[in-house]
């Protein structure tokens, strides 16, 4: 019997477990602690990649549409040993690059049927094979963008005994930039109502008491001084030629980037006569704006020329004050506005003006009126149509709009919402293929007079945008040279797009 006791007493004992079960956590702790850190070196490894594949993409996109320098940027700017965005960390190595173009329909400079130089084709000894390094391309492309992916692999330390590495992958998408290797057709709209006359915070060159016309017109100066006038391998540009039909701005032999001027509310006539636009862009204090709005009515546009779908005749020729223009600038190289022979930059600059000084009033320009209310459609509508009866093969068309977004209804013909149809303009002109850049000048959240929508000056604006990327607030009535030198970036620079085929809702 004591025996059986002692062996029962014995079973009861706990004294020996407590030292498996800490044996047990241990193990169960370290492999935790090592999943913990090595997930964290991943983590750090797919980023480090991730940003090593953008500036790769980026940099690619800015040599497009050359394949040849493209390529070779792309893998010198990638994330492999030895190149310039190599990433680091121990037991981490990244392979190769993979680099191929496409032609992507929500990138700008889209050519509608165009195929890639470089397919996806190992049959092409040019062509970027499925999973290997690419053989370097030669010549142009006819693609609009490039996309850059790359492979990492991180060896296990800690939690190597279940897991030998882990393999990580990123890619990027850039699209090619615009005004250096596409032409641009700008048409800029500028606000010229009266609440252009209040005073700017901003700094103006050689303008003590700037108003906020000054400062918009100093915004479109920066945006002159980035665009390309011609390409960059003429030391000059040559003589230009003047606009037919009677509208001011003025053209050289081989134009790049062209931009044309237009206001709100319309300048008197339509067209108007060629004194009467004269007015608004020389030294003259007199400014001829109509008292009054064409009708607005939608229109359907299309691709097939002479009149894309518009119907004949141009009733909202009132609301240009510049055609199309390159003059504005004698080369590339030299960023000097042509302040007194250029008709464009006349009409936001007083170099033309007595004694090239600024009058100490708003007399050189675009000038700003009161009275005459805000009608924003017909503008809109009327800069697509002149892009589309202007277009140039390859051109990417845009528009760039400024306004406080406070839209006022017609006076003369029923509109009880003019900032949904300023919406609907703008919508019908980015499904022609226009990208629209709106700012916002001082929008204070003012509710649009509309009578079916609750908007706001703000939201109009925003909406009237073709995406936020390319919708810019200046929400003071500070300057405005830095909100259209991101325009120009965004014209001119390669930037990063989504992959429709990771991403469609973004394409």
């Amino acid at each position: 019997m004591r025996g059986v006791a002692a062996i029962r007493e014995r079973v009861r004992r706990q004294d020996g477990q407590v030292v498996a079960f800490v044996a047990v956590s241990m193990v169960v702790l370290i492999g935790m602690v090592a999943v913990v850190f090595d997930l964290g070196r991943v983590y750090v490894a797919q980023q480090q990649l991730q940003n090593a594949v953008d500036a790769a993409a980026l940099v690619a996109g800015q040599n497009l549409p050359d394949a040849s320098n493209s390529y070779v940027t792309a893998v010198s700017y990638s994330g492999a040993a030895g190149d310039k965005n190599a990433i680091g960390g121990y037991g981490v190595s990244s392979s190769s690059p993979t680099v191929t173009f496409e032609c992507l329909s929500h990138a700008p400079n889209y050519t509608p049927g165009a195929t890639p130089t470089c397919p996806t084709d190992t049959s092409n000894a040019n062509c970027q094979p499925s999973g290997a390094q690419a053989t370097q391309p030669s010549g142009a492309t006819t693609c609009n963008a490039v996309k850059v992916t790359e492979t990492a692999t991180v060896n296990m330390t800690l939690a190597g005994l279940f897991l030998p590495k882990i393999n990580v992958t990123a890619s990027s998408t850039a699209a090619a930039r615009g005004g250096s290797s596409h032409p641009l057709n700008v048409e800029v709209i500028l606000d010229n109502t009266g609440s252009m006359s209040s005073s700017c915070s901003g700094t103006v060159t050689g303008v003590s008491n700037p108003e906020r016309i000054d400062c918009a017109k100093a915004g479109v100066r920066a945006l002159l001084q980035a665009l390309w006038p011609c390409t960059s391998s003429l030391t000059s540009c040559g003589a230009a030629s003047p606009n037919s039909g009677g509208q001011l701005g003025a053209n050289v032999a081989a134009p790049v980037d062209e931009v044309g001027m237009l206001v709100f509310p319309a300048i008197s006539g339509n067209p108007p006569s060629v004194s009467t636009v004269t007015k608004e862009v020389d030294c003259s204090s007199s400014s001829s704006f109509t008292t009054t709005y064409p009708a607005w009515t939608p229109y359907t546009y299309s691709s097939t020329p002479p009149n894309f779908g518009i119907p004949a005749g141009d009733q909202y020729l009132g609301y240009q004050a510049v055609g199309l223009s390159s003059d504005y600038r004698p080369s590339v190289a030299n960023t000097t506005l042509n302040w007194t022979t250029s008709n464009l930059v006349e009409s936001v600059d007083w170099g033309q003006c007595s004694g090239n000084a600024y009058p100490g009033n708003d007399y050189y320009g675009l000038k700003d009126i009161g009275g005459q209310g805000s009608y924003l459609a017909g503008s809109i509508t009327e800069a697509q149509h002149l892009l589309d009866v202007n277009a140039r093969p390859g051109a990417t068309n845009a528009i760039v709009v400024l306004s406080d977004g406070q839209l006022n209804k017609p006076k003369t013909f029923t509109d009880n919402n003019p900032c949904t149809s300023a919406i609907s303009a703008a919508t019908q002109a980015k499904a022609a293929g226009t990208l629209i850049y709106t700012i916002a000048y001082g929008s204070s959240g003012t509710k649009c007079p509309d009578t079916s929508h609750s908007y706001t000056d703000l939201q109009t604006m925003q909406d009237i945008a073709s995406n936020s990327e390319t919708f810019f607030d200046q929400p003071t009535n500070g300057g405005l040279t830095q909100a259209f030198q991101q325009v120009s970036t965004d014209l001119t620079d390669s930037r990063l797009i989504p992959d429709c085929s990771v991403a469609p809702p973004g394409c």
